[in-house]
């Protein structure tokens, strides 16, 4: 599934774990991510 490319999202703690598989999904589905 593609989400519109106007979608953007921010994860913290995007480096390791549970964020870094969110990012992971999030940047697969073609979501614009903010990692920190």
């Amino acid at each position: 599934m593609k989400l519109d490319s106007s979608v953007s999202a921010v994860v913290t703690g995007g480096a390791s774990g549970l964020g870094k598989a969110t990012v992971t999904m999030l940047r697969g589905l073609g979501v614009k991510v903010a990692i920190f």
